[in-house]
């Protein structure tokens, strides 16, 4: 088996896909669901995708939820 290189936090942090890293650029305390002071499930469907492992969503607005 091949011996990997350990990376430190920064370097982690450029890796593509890393959750986390870019959440300052994505809406805050804001909520995603049916409730009623929740922001709307269309509006979660519409954030890049960087931005939907930051914020908090109801199960009804992921693809693929509760049935």
């Amino acid at each position: 088996m091949k011996n990997l290189k350990k990376l430190n936090r920064k370097e982690l942090e450029m890796v593509n896909g890393a959750i986390g890293s870019n959440c300052s650029r994505c809406p805050q305390h804001t909520t995603y669901g049916t409730g009623p002071n929740d922001a709307p499930c269309s509006a979660y469907q519409a954030l890049p995708l960087y931005c939907k492992a930051c914020v908090i969503v109801s199960m009804e607005c992921v693809d693929g939820g509760v049935s």
